[in-house]
């Protein structure tokens, strides 16, 4: 018994230096250490020692190495070990191409193979550098842990179940997963739920719900459900708006990097929506979510801004730029804004012709400013002779698409065009 009792402390003791080890900055000693601790067939020493190999910290980046510590560690029981080795195995990972620069000493043969002596790459890795999907093995492992109540595992199989991946499709079991999942406090599981709720397709619609299942993982910390909770509290579509409880939650998205919140909580800034009116917040905001590269409203706003000078310096350079952007991705009012720029030479050289090129983009999607501008520089001749009749049709697009609000534009562009007629010499 003494003999036990000492061995338990002194793996206590490695423990608690393998950490010490590597807060301190030093992996090498800790993965040692961690190896040790393996050697005496403990599980949580054999897993993080596999988590060592497969992100290089401490030694050498080797998967099929990590796979077999992590593997050990599973075969004990060990629940998040039997989670990492059954994702491995279901989704398979490629050869490593990121190696950092010692690596590349191993990317390349220093002999030839073809003589059959063997490479610096196979010497150092034996067993290869890649583990081959074999998603019926994953599937056996995830689902060991799911039913041990690992509630990621649960949520992964959840989602199998669901679609039909690596098992025969089973809605029912599927769901049942997510819910126990989701009383595990598997955030995922949470907003996957509240998703099917809203979409009313694997479960009868129920905006109610929908809401608490997004409210609780919110407050465990998810910023998707924090984001997509905020997005619908402040809309009004499915529930009653309330833009007072919407905007924590999308600050605590937006925080946490959520794009889409960000984008959310610059629109509440730019309009004063239950917070005082704040572009400068506003800027700042449309500039972190444009970075994700979804959002071209986002750089077609901060365009606005510079334009005006309103929460940034006026800069129509930069809102030129910030128009552009958008521009390119398709985005409407973008096109319109930078056409505008290039007739009012503002930010840009004037160029009539661009500014055709922008509006005729924007006037495709049935923008009907647009369609009344390409109406005007026909009539003005400003992009030639004066065309009276590519004028008539630009304002019957205009038209076509038009709303009561702008009859008022349509019909003064329709006067000045008959008072334009009238007024040209007849050939």
């Amino acid at each position: 018994m003494s003999a036990l009792l000492r061995r338990l402390r002194s793996s206590a003791r490695l423990r608690r230096e393998a950490e010490a080890a590597f807060a301190a900055g030093q992996p090498s000693e800790g993965a040692r250490l961690l190896r040790i601790l393996a050697g005496r067939r403990q599980p949580d020493a054999l897993f993080q020692l596999g988590q060592c190999y497969a992100q290089g910290r401490g030694v050498v980046r080797n998967m099929p190495e990590a796979v077999a510590w992590v593997r050990r560690a599973a075969e004990l029981g060990h629940l998040d070990a039997q989670l990492m080795l059954g994702q491995i195995y279901a989704n398979g990972l490629g050869r490593v191409r990121d190696f950092t620069d010692p690596m590349r000493l191993y990317a390349t043969p220093a002999v030839r193979e073809d003589a059959g002596t063997p490479g610096n790459r196979d010497l150092l890795f034996p067993a290869g550098v890649n583990v081959e999907r074999d998603e019926a093995e994953g599937v056996k492992w995830l689902e060991r842990a799911a039913q041990a109540g690992h509630a990621l595992a649960q949520f992964d199989m959840a989602q199998r179940y669901l679609f039909g991946q690596g098992v025969d499709k089973d809605v029912e079991r599927g769901l049942a997963l997510l819910r126990t999942s989701a009383q595990a406090q598997c955030t995922k599981a949470h907003v996957v739920l509240a998703r099917a709720l809203l979409e009313g397709q694997l479960l009868p619609r129920d905006v109610r719900a929908a809401v608490d299942h997004l409210r609780t993982a919110a407050d465990l910390g998810d910023v998707d459900a924090a984001g997509e909770l905020g997005a619908l509290l402040a809309s009004g579509n499915d529930v009653p708006a309330n833009i007072t409880e919407a905007v924590p939650w999308l600050q605590k998205a937006a925080a946490g990097g959520h794009a889409a919140a960000q984008l959310n909580l610059a629109t509440v800034y730019f309009r004063g929506q239950g917070v005082p009116a704040d572009l400068h917040k506003a800027a700042e905001m449309y500039r972190k979510a444009e970075k994700s590269g979804r959002f071209p409203l986002a750089q077609w706003r901060l365009g606005w801004l510079y334009e005006v000078g309103q929460g940034v310096e006026k800069d129509a350079f930069e809102a030129s730029e910030w128009y552009r952007k958008a521009a390119d991705q398709g985005f409407t009012p973008a096109q319109f804004s930078l056409a505008l720029l290039y007739s009012r030479g503002l930010g840009v050289v004037r160029n009539d012709q661009q500014a055709a090129f922008w509006f005729e983009k924007a006037a495709a999607a049935g923008h009907v400013h647009a369609c009344l501008n390409l109406a005007l520089l026909s009539m003005r001749g400003r992009l030639g002779s004066p065309d009276f009749a590519a004028a008539r049709g630009w304002l019957e697009r205009a038209r076509a698409s038009a709303t009561a609000a702008d009859e008022d534009q349509i019909r003064h562009a329709e006067e000045m065009l008959a008072k334009l007629q009238r007024e040209a010499p007849h050939s």
